[in-house]
């Protein structure tokens, strides 16, 4: 790989630390690309690709036609193998929100559906078998959101535990109300790719067709083998990091 021109390099590096020191906060605009080129004493090609460096460590947003922005939006950090660990009444997603010191929001819908061929295939019950639907949009109070999280579950399980149709399911969510009837979750695999946004959820994430997002499709097992739950996310890429642990001591 081809390493970038010096010059670009000292420009990005120096306003990585002006930005990191508190010299730019976040949301400001930093000089225009004429601006920049005249300090440093370089062309605007210069400035363009130290601005597009900055912009791949996440400092700042290019905006086209309006300029370079300090990013205002602080990924959370967010332990993949830590899903059932409850903090107050939360889990999940949630429960990283709080322990960074900031507030959750969830924004969530309820419905009757029956499973399409991707859905039946996660949940593994036969297409158009009747499931519940739980559509979340979640997020940090003041920012843009940073995932949708669709949940699915077996109308088997519904039927035990009304509860999971209202939107309150309950300190603990789900997962307390499964292990309630005997269904406590000990088993899960993930699969993550990453793609481009839809339509649908450029719109609902608030973000252009040009930020990549990941698609996440978690599958839950009790004891027994039984798959309780299936949950689909889709992550903006730069909103929220996710760590994944391995190794005996994991």
């Amino acid at each position: 790989m081809s390493k970038p021109p010096a010059k670009a390099q000292e420009i990005t590096n120096a306003l990585a630390a002006k930005i990191v020191d508190g010299g730019y906060p976040a949301g400001t605009w930093l000089p225009s690309e004429r601006e920049l080129a005249l300090e440093h004493k370089v062309d605007r090609s210069t400035v363009r690709r130290a601005l597009r460096m900055l912009a791949d460590q996440g400092l700042v947003s290019l905006k086209p036609g309006a300029g370079t922005q300090v990013r205002e939006v602080e990924p959370i950090r967010r332990d993949a193998s830590d899903i059932t660990r409850q903090v107050g009444n939360w889990r999940g997603f949630a429960s990283s929100v709080l322990e960074a010191g900031r507030e959750p929001f969830t924004h969530t819908n309820v419905r009757e559906i029956q499973a399409d061929t991707t859905v039946a295939r996660w949940l593994g019950v036969p297409i158009g078998s009747r499931v519940l639907e739980r559509a979340r949009v979640q997020g940090v109070v003041g920012e843009p959101p940073v995932q949708t999280a669709t949940t699915y579950v077996n109308w088997d399980f519904v039927e035990k535990i009304p509860r999971l149709l209202q939107v309150n399911t309950g300190p603990g969510g789900i997962y307390s109300r499964l292990e309630e009837i005997g269904h406590r979750v000990e088993i899960y695999e993930e699969s993550v790719t990453c793609r481009m946004p839809r339509e649908d959820e450029r719109h609902t994430l608030e973000i252009d067709q040009g930020q990549p997002v990941l698609s996440l499709w978690r599958r839950a097992y009790d004891l027994k083998g039984r798959i309780v739950e299936v949950t689909h996310r889709v992550v903006v890429g730069d909103r929220q990091d996710l760590i994944y642990r391995y190794g005996p001591g994991a």
